[in-house]
């Protein structure tokens, strides 16, 4: 009989990723308020993303995941409604999802977004940055009363693929 690593399910026909323990214990917090509990589903969508080095479309979720993808989609819905789940809208329909930030073990990040293919990868911004968007936003809310929780920033131009590729340029 073969014998999985022990931070890996077999499920329906695939090998996915376990979500660690860490996460668990902060979604199950997560979701206590929205009377929502975290079943086997949520687990292995919130697994694979956990495990996955960049957002995923929802395709790839159900492929790695091994879900309906029906039951994909409700997930991914009730998990962005509660926090934890954050979707990074891309080019023309390819939205992709990705843990929030307080329940990964990645560091605050932004995103590449290529307007051509969709593909969506995370960059590390340096404090130089962060503290220039922190002092452009603190400076617009100085009239404005309205207060920040957090900002999003993605970049969006054309990845080294499609660059090489010489597409179609997309606005």
């Amino acid at each position: 009989m073969r014998t999985l690593p022990v931070n890996l399910l077999y499920v329906k026909r695939a090998v996915v990723p376990l979500l660690s323990p860490t996460s668990a214990a902060a979604v199950v917090q997560a979701l206590a308020p929205f009377e929502l509990r975290l079943t086997a589903n949520r687990r292995v969508v919130l697994a694979v993303l956990e495990a996955s080095d960049r957002p995923l479309t929802t395709d790839e979720i159900v492929q790695r995941a091994g879900v309906p993808t029906s039951s994909a989609y409700r997930n991914l819905g009730e998990l962005m409604d509660a926090g934890v789940v954050v979707r990074i809208t891309a080019v023309g329909g390819g939205d992709r999802y990705e843990l929030a930030e307080q329940f990964s073990d990645h560091q605050h990040h932004h995103h590449l977004v290529c307007i051509e293919c969709g593909i969506v990868t995370d960059f590390d911004p340096s404090a130089q940055l962060e503290r220039l968007i922190d002092r452009e936003v603190q400076s617009l809310l100085a009239t404005s009363g309205f207060e920040v929780t957090h900002h999003v920033f993605d970049v969006r131009g054309r990845c080294r693929p499609c660059l090489q590729r010489g597409g179609l340029r997309t606005q």
